[in-house]
């Protein structure tokens, strides 16, 4: 029996919009209607550019959502562009994609969580670092309990961009620790368990004079877990040019996972995995972004969970929320 076709809208047209149009047109059964983004030049870029041919372009997300019936929706604005878009579309029964972060402050990420379980669509969050090779194999190690008690999380988002002017504005992106470092805090809680508390220390080094520079460029947060684990996570936006680095070290009782990368997309990050004396070497040469879609679908059409469901995207809210309140309140805050 063939699959019934899924009717899928893009909010936003940006980078991310791109990415996931790509992914969404190597699977059957899946058909990109509609696009809306802040103009409609930008809306019919996107359909033009990545030759969605029965897709509708729109500039305002109400006149999409009234326009047709969709099945499936994937937002991907920035943090500041939120406006009730994803509570909109719970109501209207829609699966919903949300990229991180998916909102500002816990408040508004609080009422996206409550109207999708209200309506009991699937979600997902694009925290596509679980979807890398390495991750999924360490992750299935720790749930059967081959790596014993979890003790420490080391990362570093580093990196130097200009951004743009939205994301240079702590009032619209939440800062680099919001929109970047926040995978990392993800990371760290997905593999370790529940963080309890946290502290954080942030500012701007090597921006305090560039006009419209209100996120901080260097930043250091700790992590308390219940089990006693402990997570340290840096970023910085004074290190190389063009160059993103995300990696990060675990250390489990039994077992080491140790992620490189080199910040340079023509390089694919390897990861080796440490255990029972045995040492697995894992090149990162699929695509995450695929994987989170592919999990994202077969949930709609299973009638099953995804890896990652909004009520994380809050989780990853409230502890990103806690390290900056720490840094500015210079206390301990717990969670």
């Amino acid at each position: 029996m063939s699959q019934k076709k899924l009717s899928v809208g893009i909010l936003g047209a940006g980078f991310m919009g791109g990415v996931h149009c790509r992914s969404l047109g190597k699977l059957e059964g899946i058909e990109i209607k509609a696009v809306c983004a802040a103009t409609m030049d930008e809306s019919k870029s996107l359909i033009d550019g990545n030759k969605l041919f029965s897709a509708r372009a729109y500039a305002d997300f109400d006149a999409m959502l009234s326009s047709g019936p969709l099945d499936v929706l994937y937002v991907c604005i920035p943090p500041f562009a939120h406006d009730g878009q994803v509570v909109k579309a719970a109501r209207k029964g829609i699966h919903l994609f949300l990229e991180k972060p998916i909102a500002l402050n816990v408040k508004d990420a609080e009422a996206m969580v409550a109207a999708i379980a209200e309506a009991g669509v699937v979600s997902q969050v694009g925290f596509h670092m679980r979807f890398r090779k390495s991750v999924k194999l360490f992750k299935k190690m720790i749930d059967a309990g081959e790596l014993g008690r979890p003790t420490l999380f080391s990362g570093r988002f580093w990196c130097n961009m200009d951004g743009s002017a939205w994301w240079r504005d702590r009032r619209k992106s939440g800062g680099q620790i919001y929109e970047q470092a926040i995978h990392l805090y993800d990371l760290a809680s997905y593999l370790l368990g529940t963080p309890t508390s946290a502290s954080g220390l942030l500012s701007s080094l090597c921006h305090a004079g560039t006009p419209g520079y209100t996120i901080e460029d260097t930043g250091v947060g700790m992590v308390q877990f219940s089990n006693g684990a402990m997570a340290a996570i840096t970023n910085s936006n004074c290190a190389l040019k063009d160059h993103f680095i995300g990696d990060f070290r675990v250390v489990f009782e039994k077992g080491v996972f140790d992620y490189g990368s080199t910040g340079d997309w023509r390089i694919k990050d390897e990861a080796v995995i440490h255990c029972d004396g045995k040492e697995t070497k894992v090149v990162e040469d699929g695509d995450a972004y695929f994987e989170e879609t592919v999990d994202f679908i077969n949930a709609i059409r299973n009638a099953g969970k995804t890896v990652t469901p909004v009520c994380h995207g809050l989780d990853a809210i409230k502890l990103v929320s806690a390290v900056m309140d720490s840094a500015q309140l210079k206390k301990i805050i717990q969670l």
